[in-house]
């Protein structure tokens, strides 16, 4: 049986061989994104999900890559909202406030759900999520600034 993967610590690299080699990083990786709690550094990554989407297509999907499970949405309510708190969180670091409404939607398509797909009615939620949330904070904000205003906070 030959290797699935071989480590070169000389040249600080690992090779996965063949298709077990190219299931066990894509299964791996996975996990690491869309695991318990998602990952939000690796949920924002567009390396990562270019990696993933090269494998996804050099792979054959059984429906056994996680989290799919055959007949079920990917996603349930509890991901799509992971995946807005990503970007609220980390979305400074990629430009998403800066990003048109067709860029912001690109880019949960191709990055944050990468390399699975995403519904109309998803991205929708996700960014209904993230606008809640930032009208959440200005609010906070404004009151945050109308209490320090009062006489005696000043």
């Amino acid at each position: 049986m030959p290797d699935v993967f071989k480590f070169d610590p000389d040249a600080k690299t690992v090779t996965f061989h063949g298709d077990a080699g190219l299931e066990l990083l894509y299964d791996l990786l996975l996990r690491a994104k869309f695991g318990d709690g998602y990952e939000k550094p690796l949920l924002i990554s567009p390396w990562l999900a270019a990696l993933l989407r090269q494998l996804d297509q050099a792979l054959p999907d059984d429906g056994q890559w996680f989290p799919e499970k055959p007949g079920q949405p990917i996603f349930d309510t509890d991901d799509l909202l992971a995946m807005g708190d990503a970007v609220i969180e980390e979305g400074h670091t990629v430009g998403w406030w800066t990003m048109t409404p067709l860029e912001k939607r690109d880019y949960l398509r191709k990055v944050i759900a990468a390399p699975h797909p995403l519904t109309d009615l998803e991205v929708e939620f996700i960014e209904n999520d993230i606008d809640a949330a930032l009208e959440q904070a200005r609010r906070l904000v404004a009151d945050a600034d109308d209490h320090l205003a009062t006489p005696g906070h000043g």
